[in-house]
Parts: C-alpha cells; structure tokens; sequence
C-alpha cells in the first residue's frame, strides 16, 4: 500500500542493489504473486496516480488527497483541507524536495521552503516504495523478522525493509495467503503507526487497497484512507516534478 504523510515524517547507496534474504525474498514473491496474475503486469508499471480522502475515526472527513509516483524516487503528494481552501503539497523529484501551502482561493503560494536532504531522502524511497508494489528497490534490505506472529489476528511472515537512509517498515504477510494483513511505519517518537487493508479493488489487472485503517501503536483507530481513484501508467506532465521557479 503506498505510504502517505500523515505524519511529517545517500544517494550513492541508492544505487546499489537489493539485499535480501532467502526467506524475505520467497515472502515477498508469493506476496507479489497475489497483486497480479503475472509478473509482467507488474514490471510494467511506470507510474501511479492515488487520489481519495482521509477520515477520521468517527468517519468524518478531514481532508482529500492526491498521491503521484514514478520512476526514479519522484514523488508529489497533495493535501487539501475538507473544505478545498488550501493546497499542502509535498514534492521530489528524486534529488531535492520540497513543501508548498497555497491558497486555492486566490491561487496565490503562501509559503514555501526546500526540505533537508534526510528528509528528501526519505521522501524519494517511499516513491520507490510506493511503485515497486512490495519489491525491495535498489539499496534496500529486506529481511524477515519474525515468523509465526499474529497480526490483525492471522498468522503472519513479517518481513522488515530498510531502505538507504533511515526509511524503514515492516510489511506482515498473511501465512496462508500471503496477501499484505498490515503495514507497521516507526514514527519519531519511537512508537509505530500501523496501517490495515481493510478493503482492496482491482485496477488494470492489479489489486490495489481501496480502504486502509491507521492505527497507533496501541491499536487505536486513528483514522482511515479512502482510495476513491488509482490510475496505473497515467500520462504525467513533463513538468510534474521540477523544482519550482519563482
């Protein structure tokens, strides 16, 4: 499921290849296994758009978002309050990163600054996270962590993936089936930020999640993420992902 910032949350290691482990590797085979019939389907996909709203835990809604990812770590995600008077966006291009508030109502950037390079880091592996549908990217390690652990109450293969830089999460796979139960994001404060397909949809031959629950450490409802369109291999702007020009 891809990752979206609820939470504000080396480039030369980037480029290396993926470690990971015999165990890991057969996990998140059978788990890529039941998002498409083949693997070709998946190897194809290029870019995804993810657009929806974010409820809270009463149901009510907070905000909408729009979520885009490509090749290369370039990522933009957008936020807007529930009444759609602001922009939040969110943006890398794979080097740099950057935030940006406007005002939709005059159309007018209220501010705008370029994010450290940790920060950016981050950013561009959860964009290759987000569009490699379980694989471990280049740079990244995967490994299992535990083995016979319940989650969400099923039997689970927990597979930990550490990306370059400090992204790091742990996917559960379910034991029988092998399809994603949830998704555990260590947050800043130490504490886990868990994230529950509790609904899934088919597109372009693939299944994607159509409804998420993020829980906190505790497994207190926090929220839940509506995916209401995805679109696979979209035609993006040229222009999506520079760096803005004043």
């Amino acid at each position: 499921m891809p990752r979206l910032l609820l939470l504000v949350a080396g480039l030369l290691a980037a480029t290396a290849q993926a470690q990971v482990s015999k165990d890991a590797a057969e996990a998140i085979a059978k788990a890529r296994a039941t998002l498409a019939k083949d693997a070709a389907t998946l190897a194809g996909v290029r870019n995804l758009h993810f657009s929806g709203k974010v409820m809270d835990k009463e149901g009510k809604l907070t905000q909408s978002f729009i979520l885009e990812v490509a090749a290369g770590g370039k990522r933009r995600e957008f936020r807007y309050d529930k009444d759609y008077t602001l922009e939040f966006s969110t943006v890398t291009n794979g080097l740099e990163a950057w935030v940006r508030r406007t005002n939709l109502a005059n159309g007018q950037s209220e501010s705008a600054r370029v994010l450290p390079f940790e920060v950016a880091s981050n950013l561009r592996e959860m964009g290759k996270s987000d569009l490699g549908l379980y694989a471990a990217p280049e740079g990244t390690k995967a490994e299992v962590a535990k083995k016979g652990d319940k989650v969400e109450g099923k039997d689970v293969v927990s597979v930990t993936y550490r990306h370059p830089g400090t992204y790091t999460y742990t996917r559960h796979f379910n034991a029988a089936t092998h399809e994603l139960v949830a998704t555990d994001y260590p947050r800043p404060d130490g504490k886990l930020e868990r994230q529950v397909e509790t609904e899934t949809q088919v597109v372009d031959g693939i299944r994607f999640p159509k409804s998420v629950q993020v829980k906190d450490d505790k497994g207190e409802l926090l929220g839940t993420l509506v995916f209401d369109k995805i679109v696979v291999n979209g035609e993006l702007a040229p222009t999506a992902f520079d760096f803005p020009v004043r």
